[in-house]
């Protein structure tokens, strides 16, 4: 888990994040965008200005984008790359 991100913040993008994943795989484009939107909105709230903050914003702004360009694997990667940066601590490395 990344350095100072509260546990309750980063259960809440982990499940959100891995949930869009599930839902893209599943062709369930609308639940993913919604699960997107929510990951979204809770990183620009709850997170403070940071490298963390501005690598799920912008996977998930990809995410979204490759969503309504009808590239659901493209959008499952960046998700799966956002689940991995929430497994990370601050040197990049998996925790564990």
């Amino acid at each position: 888990m990344p350095e100072d991100l509260p546990t309750d913040v980063h259960a809440v993008l982990t499940q959100l994040v891995e949930a869009g994943e599930t839902a893209v795989v599943s062709a369930e484009f609308d639940t993913a965008r919604r699960t997107v939107a929510t990951a979204e909105t809770v990183s620009r709230n709850k997170l403070p200005e940071s490298e963390l903050r501005a690598q799920l914003l912008h996977g998930c702004e990809r995410a979204r984008s490759t969503l309504a360009d009808d590239r659901p694997d493209a959008a499952a990667e960046y998700l799966r790359a956002m689940t991995r940066r929430l497994g990370s601590d601050d040197h990049g490395t998996p925790s564990g």
